[in-house]
């Protein structure tokens, strides 16, 4: 089956970027509202640290899609878009 994993992982130390600290929790959230609402047959799941948090938050389309870096809730249409395809292929 194929997903899209965002990565939720959080540190604690705010010299060293996280995902999470950078809201990619709250937008796991609204991907997942917006594949319900858009009835995109697309897995939305939390993933651990992905190795890019200095371009974060992150999500990566699975098995052997892209990443998908600085993910906002701006971007949710155009990562819905770039799904959609990724389903197609």
């Amino acid at each position: 089956m194929k997903k899209i994993l965002v990565c939720t992982n959080y540190r604690a130390n705010p010299n060293n970027p996280s995902c999470a600290a950078r809201g990619s929790k709250e937008l796991l959230a609204s991907l997942k509202q917006e594949f319900a609402l858009q009835k995109v047959l697309i897995e939305v799941e939390s993933s651990p640290c992905m190795g890019f948090c200095e371009i974060g938050p992150n999500a990566r389309l699975v098995p052997n899609g892209s990443f998908i870096h600085k993910i906002t809730a701006k971007k949710l249409q155009p990562i819905i878009v770039e799904s959609k395809k990724f389903l197609q292929e």
